[in-house]
């Protein structure tokens, strides 16, 4: 092997250890020093490289996905939501409009969910700083401690409603969770909406709705036991004895 083919074959394998190069490098005191320069730049090529990857990237990405959907998806629900409104007042809506308004809930939870469902997705717990962050950009201060395995908060417009959007896991299962400030709601009431089941719970200064669609039998009074003692101060067992926090059969939404 020649100098010129050993140049060749350094610039394209330089990680080969080919008996006659290995030959060609020792007897060759030029063509070593090509052989220490080239392998010096792949280990800086290779320590350039190697960049950590960040922690919880993956869920970072996933929740970024989660929210384009949801404006993509919110943008289209506007233009709809303006066109219905139009059509009420068109026809004497005013009255409609407050039927519409009294019963909306479960529709409007529902219907906001298919640009968060992967929110649903989401199993890496968030802190109480970013949650009370995202009442706070809705006014809102919390009175209590945040509940755990909270996976995602975002403030979210649901129809006419300014809510906060979080989701709680509770034994795996995550429920979506609607906190809209200011609506106020006689009682507790379950409704059962196409594959999603949700409790509407009446809070001292706003309404918790809650939802999922995922199969099992969701724990919507431990997830408003927790959410009462974060947004009005309440203790636990005084969540759990108030009257009217739990819907008896037959408080069925429509």
């Amino acid at each position: 092997m020649d100098c010129l083919e050993f140049r060749r074959r350094l610039a394209a394998e330089p990680q080969s250890r080919a008996a006659e190069l290995l030959s060609h490098r020792d007897s060759c005191a030029a063509c070593r020093a090509a052989w220490e320069r080239a392998h010096a730049f792949e280990r800086e090529l290779r320590d350039a490289l190697e960049v950590p990857v960040p922690a919880g990237l993956a869920e970072r990405v996933l929740l970024a996905q989660a929210t384009g959907e949801r404006r993509h998806v919110l943008r289209r629900r506007r233009t709809a939501f303006a066109l219905a409104a139009s059509v009420l007042v068109a026809i004497g809506g005013r009255l409609a409009w407050r039927q519409l308004d009294a019963h909306s809930l479960p529709a409007l939870a529902v219907a906001h969910m298919p640009g968060e469902i992967r929110s649903l997705d989401l199993t890496r717990p968030i802190g109480a700083p970013a949650i009370k962050a995202g009442f706070a950009d809705r006014g809102v201060t919390l009175r209590g401690p945040t509940p755990a395995d909270v996976t995602y908060v975002h403030d979210c417009p649901v129809g006419p409603y300014k809510t906060v959007h979080l989701v709680s896991r509770v034994d795996g299962m995550p429920v979506a969770v609607l906190y809209v400030p200011g609506k106020r709601v006689a009682k507790a009431s379950d409704f059962h909406r196409g594959s999603w089941r949700g409790r509407i719970v009446p809070l001292d200064h706003g309404a918790l709705v809650m939802l999922t669609n995922r199969a099992g039998t969701p724990d919507f009074g431990a997830v408003a036991t927790g959410w009462r003692a974060a947004i009005d101060g309440m203790g636990t067992a005084q969540a759990t004895t108030r009257g009217g926090s739990e819907p008896g059969p037959g408080h069925l939404a429509p």
